[in-house]
């Protein structure tokens, strides 16, 4: 005969404390979830660095980038990549105009300079490249220019007739 079966209350007792001790390990283990630590712009800055892990991954497949080629390849790729770093202390809600106005400075800076290295490693990568590769590489930055940043972009009030002609057209099967 169980002690339980004796005494109804001891039974009870013993469910309220296995109860409590499940409770209680069930809310440390919560607590201990990184989801309080949640950061949006960390998640967006690795969703960026994702898509343009794909972006080059696509484009060296388009160029068909050979061994030889490889070294030169991979200087421009990280020189793209670090377009997606955008790390740097924002100024705060109690920040003066000047201080605003700095920070935007700085980034732009920062922007031109990789800017810069990247122009350098595609002088060296199209240094590299066969005719042909040196044509879709061509091709993908003029589409990528009108799409991101120039005249008939989403930014310029392109129509929704207007045909994109953007970075991503050969991903989907547009010509």
């Amino acid at each position: 005969m169980k002690l339980t079966d004796m005494n109804p209350k001891l039974g009870i007792l013993a469910t309220i404390v296995t109860g409590s001790i499940l409770i209680a390990t069930f809310h440390s283990i919560a607590m201990a979830t990184p989801a309080e630590h949640y950061d949006p712009k960390q998640m967006h800055q690795e969703k960026m660095q994702e898509r343009m892990k794909v972006r080059l991954d696509r484009l060296a497949a388009r160029l068909e980038i050979k061994s030889s080629q490889q070294t030169v390849w991979e200087e421009f790729a990280r020189s793209v990549e670090t377009l997606a770093d955008r790390t740097g202390k924002k100024p705060g809600d109690d920040a003066d105009a000047a201080a605003i106005s700095r920070y935007r400075a700085d980034r732009a800076t920062e922007f031109a300079k990789k800017l810069t290295k990247i122009a350098d490693a595609t002088a060296r990568l199209q240094a590299a490249l066969t005719e042909d590769q040196r044509k879709i590489l061509d091709q993908t930055a003029h589409h990528f220019f009108r799409r991101e940043h120039g005249a008939g972009s989403a930014h310029h009030g392109m129509d929704r007739g207007q045909k994109d002609h953007g970075w991503n057209q050969h991903e989907h099967g547009a010509s």
